[in-house]
Formats: structure tokens, sequence, C-alpha cells
């Protein structure tokens, strides 16, 4: 633009040398715009147009195939899991199994009307991963492939930022004595790089509960409790699984709900609220819940000095993990009627 306004100025008489008018000339030339509000008149003035316009075309086209490339390869990456994320009070959601679909709907489900941003990381294919995707329109699903164990791997899903962290059993690895292992491995990590995360750890095993503890995981689910519960209730107390089922599925308008207390039942008591919410709506108070003080790490720990325990420990003071007093959910089902609610304490209920 420079180099071929100065020659057209050298060349053409006219308006066309006034002030900037060659240097507006050649950029509207270059990019084909073309408002022929000046033109060459002489011979040489339009030889050097007709270089400005060969050089205008291939370097705007190097421009915009620079650009795409950019966002094409970005967008790549992506599909592939390699990019690194920028979100923010995102669920992520380490490993795959055969539950890792029930989970998702669940999610899916529960989200209501919002659109919960769900990441999701394994070592799944960009096929697998697309068909997940297409499986759940209803999230917004976002992929970082790799070891879910790995720090890099978690800062690419962006750890920091995020709301809940859910580790499941991944694939069981020929290198793993037990795919609990993994998941504990998974929660050292993510509780040293960030202590205040919560983080949602499904076990295999009951007897890797207590590792799980001194990793510090927030809430703990285990494969066998609630299956070994309804087996023997569909012997023992028919209608009682059936029942259980129904308060428990996502999709079910009876399930499970929580909802914020009025502020005007805060000091109350609980039948006060009971009797409010049945005549209000119709919802059966079934307990209340609330983060309260419980024991920490520092209390779960054995008094035995095994090298898993010296290790673990290791790893929650290089973390600056507080081994004193943590914060976790109480759950308080079917208080006394005299029972009074407490300003931070919220309501669970069946509508």
């Amino acid at each position: 633009m420079v180099i071929g306004g100065f020659i057209v100025k050298l060349l053409e008489p006219g308006d066309i040398t006034q002030e900037n008018n060659p240097f507006w000339w050649a950029i509207v030339t270059m990019t084909t715009v073309g408002y022929g509000d000046f033109s060459p008149e002489t011979p040489a003035g339009r030889l050097v147009a007709v270089l400005i316009m060969f050089a205008g075309i291939s370097l705007v086209s190097l421009l915009t195939a620079t650009i795409s490339s950019i966002f094409v390869a970005q967008k790549i990456r992506e599909g592939k899991g390699l990019e690194k994320l920028d979100l923010k009070d995102h669920i992520i959601l380490c490993g795959w199994n055969q539950n890792a679909d029930r989970i998702m709907d669940s999610i899916s489900n529960l989200s209501g009307k919002k659109k919960n941003e769900v990441v999701m990381i394994n070592d799944l294919n960009e096929d697998e991963v697309n068909t997940i995707k297409n499986k759940y329109p209803r999230l917004n699903l976002f992929f970082v492939s790799g070891d879910f164990t790995q720090e890099q791997i978690l800062e690419r899903a962006n750890l920091k930022e995020s709301h809940t962290v859910i580790i499941i059993p991944h694939a069981v690895e020929a290198s793993l004595g037990s795919p609990d292992e993994k998941t504990i491995f998974a929660t050292l990590t993510i509780k040293s790089i960030e202590p205040n995360i919560r983080v949602v750890a499904y076990l295999v095993d009951r007897d890797n509960l207590t590792h799980i503890q001194r990793a510090n995981a927030d809430e703990i689910v285990i494969s066998d409790d609630f299956g070994a519960f309804m087996l023997a209730s569909h012997v023992m107390d028919p209608g009682v699984p059936q029942t259980v089922k129904k308060l428990m599925d996502s999709r079910s308008s009876s399930r499970f709900k929580r909802i914020d207390i009025p502020v005007d039942y805060v000091g109350k008591s609980y039948q006060s609220l009971f009797s409010h919410l049945r005549e209000e709506s119709g919802t059966i108070l079934v307990g209340l819940f609330s983060e309260e003080e419980n024991l920490g790490i520092g209390a779960i720990l054995s008094s035995d000095s095994s090298s898993l325990d010296a290790f673990i420990e290791r790893k929650l003071k290089e973390g600056g993990i507080s081994l004193q007093e943590e914060s976790k959910i109480n759950v308080v089902i079917n208080p006394r009627q005299e029972y009074l609610i407490k300003e931070n304490e919220r309501a669970i209920v069946i509508p």
C-alpha cells in the first residue's frame, strides 16, 4: 500500500496525487473493493495498478487463509481434546465406564432449563466423543484427552475455575491392581492443585474407603451400597425398592429435590415449615441439610505409620491442605417437630 501509493503519486497527475489519496486508492485496489473515486490515467500508472491488484489478491488471500487455518486448527485440537479450555463454574467428569452414560443423563435431566457445561477427561476417540455430544444436546459438553491423574491434563480442563469434579473408575488398566487406585491418585492430585474444589469420588471396592477419605474426597459413592440394599429390599421389603427408584429417578416428577427455606421460617420449628410447604404446594418436607464443620482428614488418618499414610499426608501438606477442620454436608432426616431451623440450612423435599 505504501510503496504503491508513493509510486502512483510520482507517476499520476490530478486528484489521485492529492494528500493521502494515493494510499487510499492503493488499499481500496488491493482489497478489490474498487470504489472508483480515483483511477490512474497514465500507462505507467495503470501498469503499477495491475501489479498492486495482483499483490493485493495474494496478500489478502494469504491473510484470510492464515486466519482460517488458525481457527480450523483450534477446532481440530478441541475435537481431539488437546486445547486448553476457557470455562468457569463447570463440572469435570474424570474417567469413563458403563455408568458414565447414566451420570450424564441424570445431570442433563437435573439441569432443567439451564445448560450446564461439562468437561470430560478420558481417552475416548473423537468419534466416540462426538456421539456422546450428540446424545446430550441439553449439555454443553467439552473434551480433554489424557490421563486425569496428570496435572497438565487437569489444568487444560481449567480445574481451578471448575465447580465440581466427579471421578469414576476408568477401564481397568494392567498397570493398576484396582480401578480405585487411579481414583485415589486423581483425588490427591486435584486436592494438591486446588484444595477448595469439590470432589465426588466413585469407588468399586469398599476396602479402599479409608484411602479415599485420606485423600480428602468431599463425597464418596460406593458401588455396592445401593445395589445391595435394593436387592435385599426386593426380598425383605417389597414396595420399598420401587419407591426408592422413583424418588431417585432424575426423570420422575416425584424425585427428591432441594429448595431454599423462606427467610421467615429461620428460627422456627421443623413442624411449622412442614405444614407451610404441605399447605402451600403439597410438597412433603423430608429433611434438612447444611454445610457443617466435620472431622478433618487429620482425624481420619490411622495411627499406623505405613508408607501409604506417609505419602498421602506429605502430598496433602505440599498442596496446602489443612489436616484440621473441613467443610462437609450434614443431613438431618425427619428431625423432631420442635427442631429449630438454622440460618444456613436448606430443605430436602418430595414435590
